[in-house]
């Protein structure tokens, strides 16, 4: 079976990239986990997908300009609730005290307020060197640039959307890895690209019923519902 990867967690159980997602994350036996990391105002990694912290933590700010020490007394959760049961943001350094007694494959995604912070982005790898089996993700080219620059062992990948220009790609032929949505799964556009690149599609459910027979440039798959999609794999559907 192909590994799967739990996005932000299990994060169609809980609460995204909490504790709580990664946590279930390991209970419905998802192999991998993908993270989202962002910096605030004075340099630190925190794990949350948000640049403006409004839907997540209610304030009306960003995170690149608060320090940390603020960030880290606000709660995530859904509005109305986040206040009584509403989690902490993670810094990387607690997600990975987490994650080290698992060993879990990880995919870190690096986001908008890595642009240009070559030593910040070097801060990241450095800490995440103990997992064996790593990969880094970005919107981005210019964070994966950077990033190869410094560690052409790891495998840095482009998350892809239909408006990508396919032919600046070419100049960066040390991409080979795209993450792509599964909306684009059966695109025509699809086919070329699986001849040049090695694919991770995201947003499944577990409902597709490729799942049973991918596409022979299909390495990962990359879910909010790990446990639903190894079900799927496997050729039943868990009831």
């Amino acid at each position: 079976m192909l590994p799967i990867y739990a996005h932000r967690g299990a994060s169609g159980y809980k609460m995204e990239n909490t504790l709580a997602a990664f946590k279930e994350a390991i209970s419905r036996n998802a192999k991998g986990i993908e993270i989202d990391l962002q910096l605030t105002a004075d340099g630190q990694h925190m794990v949350i997908h948000d640049l403006d912290l409004f839907r997540l933590t209610g304030q009306n700010k960003q995170i690149r300009d608060v320090a940390a020490e603020e960030v880290l007394q606000w709660k995530v959760g859904k509005r109305f609730l986040r206040r009584f049961f509403g989690h902490r943001i993670l810094t990387l350094q607690q997600f990975i005290e987490f994650a080290r007694v698992y060993d879990v494959a990880l995919n870190v995604e690096l986001k908008e307020t890595y642009m240009g912070k070559q030593e910040k982005i070097r801060e990241v790898v450095e800490l995440i060197k103990p997992f064996s089996d790593v990969h880094f993700s970005s919107f981005d080219l210019s964070i994966l640039a950077i990033g190869h620059a410094n560690y052409p062992d790891y495998e840095w990948c482009l998350i892809a959307k239909k408006s990508t220009d396919w032919e600046e790609l070419k100049s960066y032929p040390w991409l080979k890895t795209l993450h792509i949505n599964k909306r684009y799964y059966n695109a025509s556009w699809i086919n070329e690209l699986c001849e040049r690149y090695s694919i991770r599609f995201y947003g499944l459910t577990g409902k597709e019923k490729y799942l049973t027979s991918p596409r022979s440039c299909v390495i990962g798959w990359i879910t909010d519902f790990p446990d639903k999609v190894e079900q799927k794999q496997k050729g039943f559907n868990k009831v």
